[in-house]
């Protein structure tokens, strides 16, 4: 008689488990036994064993896993997209003071729903409740503090080599409620740490961009999609580096 295998299962998620991996690749949870789940680390998201540091892949395995279990978190960027497509093909060859209106009014809308985004992964990846309305609310509390932001980003990424400096700048000011200086501070040092996984994530996401590109459609709404995953990728390799 062949006696099968007993399966394993996360113990705060419920999906099967890979024998020997240190942490759930459905919901993020640390599976060490000297850590008490996501609690452990003092969140209420995925946790991760102290020490044990995670690639490139499973950073984005990760962020797909928890959009996927909470699809409100795609809400923002799929707004701004859809916004951003309208206004272009309505103001599409026309002139003057409407359409030039109708522009600024949608780059306000869409530059509000970018960064709520950023919150409402940071709250999906603590498995936290989504709501649409307190992260538009949180973002323009900070909305001076972020448009500088967002001017310093744009000045760094002229350069082209500090664009992962610039994408962890949005994600600590979120994660860490810190200032611009401090962002800058904490994201060189995880370039220092992790500059193999930050390159690889972005290119993985430059390639997915490019792919989607061909789809017909609703290809803004899939490139979107793409950069939420992005997003809580780079979010949780920024909380595994806090993590070591």
């Amino acid at each position: 008689m062949v006696v099968s295998e007993k399966k394993k299962y996360c113990p705060h998620c419920g999906d099967e488990i890979i024998e020997g991996s240190k942490f759930c690749t459905t919901c993020g949870a640390s599976l060490d036994p000297g850590e008490d789940g996501p609690s452990a680390a003092g969140e209420k998201g995925p946790s991760v064993a102290g020490g044990e540091k995670r690639s490139y892949v499973e950073h984005l395995t990760v962020g797909f896993n928890v959009a996927a279990s909470q699809p409100m978190v795609f809400v923002p960027a799929v707004l701004a997209g859809v916004i951003g497509a309208v206004i272009y093909w309505v103001t599409m060859g026309s002139m003057g003071y409407t359409a030039a209106l109708l522009s600024i009014v949608a780059s306000i809308i869409t530059f509000v729903l970018n960064f709520a985004s950023i919150d409402m992964s940071r709250d999906a990846y603590q498995n936290e409740a989504l709501d649409l309305g307190e992260s538009v609310n949180y973002v323009t509390g900070r909305i001076v503090e972020f448009i500088v932001a967002a001017i310093v980003g744009g000045l760094m990424a002229v350069t082209i080599i500090l664009i992962p400096v610039v994408i962890l700048m949005f994600v600590v000011m979120v994660m860490d409620e810190t200032g611009i200086t401090d962002a800058v501070s904490k994201s060189l040092d995880v370039l220092r740490a992790d500059l193999g996984d930050v390159l690889l994530i972005l290119l993985v996401s430059i390639i997915g961009s490019f792919v989607i590109g061909y789809v017909p459609f609703v290809s803004a709404l899939l490139d979107a999609a793409l950069n939420v995953v992005v997003g809580l990728a780079f979010i949780d390799l920024y909380a595994n580096y806090k993590s070591d």
